[in-house]
């Protein structure tokens, strides 16, 4: 893939990315993210919760996401309600500061928290990061929309506990562009771009980091973390720039782990007749509070916008934070994932979520 085409930032600086799994999900409808419904695809169930550590080469530390907290009996008592009423369930191994004390890095060292959003399964526990040297970044509008926190605002789904006291610093001027989207050059030389990508909750974020670049050799690679930008890869793929590929489609067997006896009516019931290259899934628009996105046009427009990054085979390896495809696939923290491209991590995940529709092919044999 030529990334030139993509308009993919230049530059001679990179990153050290890895990813933490601090948690896995189940019990929520898949109807509150996407549309339509799909047989088998009801729910949520044992969904990784990936977040990141990022190490600039001046030795500076962040992180994007925290995954949920293990004392989720302490989040807000409006989100506690909503997870009782509605049968959600968590699964906590560690904190990600826990995680970080484990292998030796001082959660004082790192300098910013990126929260794509605020909801319970990104923000973590940020009582466990000083007060005095972490800080936490958010998306625009934040802080209008989300302050103060619970309990000042008793009905507020955030803890006041998780900002207060530290430096909160809302992005609001992005100073360039990536793939249509505004852009902000964290380290100021082209390592970590941090992206406005709205729609699935106010001031959402998306971050894209280069792992590799073409000073050592080997070409620019990216990370990019798309936080909740999709909850499911069906919602990305396929598309134009990626079509779902013939031999995916005609040589499906038990060797590549796929769904077998796939026939013309068992992918039009998917694609519902748009064939092959246009993603399976659109962004949940139900009303009355049934879906869990904020403003769906705005989510489907940022997701259209990153869907530029994600191809075949390409330079962008695109994990959004609770893609099960790649559980198993790749390395967590600490080792790093900078070698994603030469370990085949995209490639391999990339359309194995197709055995989620297990269920709905056996159905159309």
């Amino acid at each position: 893939m030529d990334t030139s085409n993509l308009s993919l930032p230049a530059g001679n600086v990179s990153v050290n990315v890895a990813l933490f799994c601090n948690a896995v999900l189940s019990g929520l409808p898949m109807s509150r993210f996407l549309k339509p419904n799909i047989r088998g695809l009801e729910t949520l169930e044992q969904v990784p919760t990936f977040s990141f550590f990022i190490q600039h080469p001046s030795g500076r530390r962040l992180l994007f996401d925290l995954g949920p907290r293990k004392d989720v009996s302490n989040l807000s008592p409006i989100v506690t309600g909503r997870m009782s009423q509605a049968g959600w369930k968590v699964a906590v191994k560690d904190d990600v500061p826990d995680i970080l004390k484990q292998n030796d890095i001082p959660p004082g060292s790192i300098e910013n928290v990126v929260w794509s959003h605020w909801h319970w399964d990104h923000v973590g526990n940020m009582a466990k990061f000083p007060q005095s040297t972490t800080g936490v970044i958010v998306g625009p509008g934040f802080t209008a929309a989300m302050t103060p926190g619970y309990p000042k605002n008793p009905s507020s789904p955030i803890l006041e506990s998780d900002y207060s006291g530290r430096e909160l610093i809302e992005l609001e001027n992005f100073e360039s562009s990536v793939a249509g989207l505004p852009a902000h050059d964290y380290f100021g030389d082209g390592s970590l771009y941090i992206l406005s990508t709205p729609g699935h909750a106010v001031g959402h974020l998306s971050a894209l980091a280069r792992t590799l670049c073409q000073n050592q050799g080997t070409g620019d690679t990216f990370i990019l973390m798309g936080g909740d930008c999709c909850h499911h890869m069906c919602q990305l793929r396929p598309s134009p720039q990626g079509p779902l590929p013939c031999s995916v489609k005609y040589s499906i067997s038990s060797e590549t782990h796929f769904p077998s006896g796939m026939s013309e009516g068992s992918w039009s019931s998917i694609s519902h007749g748009t064939g092959t290259d246009r993603p399976f899934a659109d962004i949940s628009d139900h009303p009355n509070g049934a879906s869990a996105v904020s403003d769906p046009s705005s989510a489907r427009d940022s997701l259209l916008k990153l869907q530029q990054l994600d191809s075949e085979n390409g330079n962008v390896f695109f994990v959004v934070a609770h893609d099960k495809s790649l559980l198993g696939v790749v390395d967590l923290f600490p080792e790093w994932a900078n070698d994603w491209k030469s370990k085949g991590w995209a490639e391999q995940a990339r359309w194995d979520f197709l055995t989620d529709f297990k269920e709905n092919f056996e159905h159309r044999k």
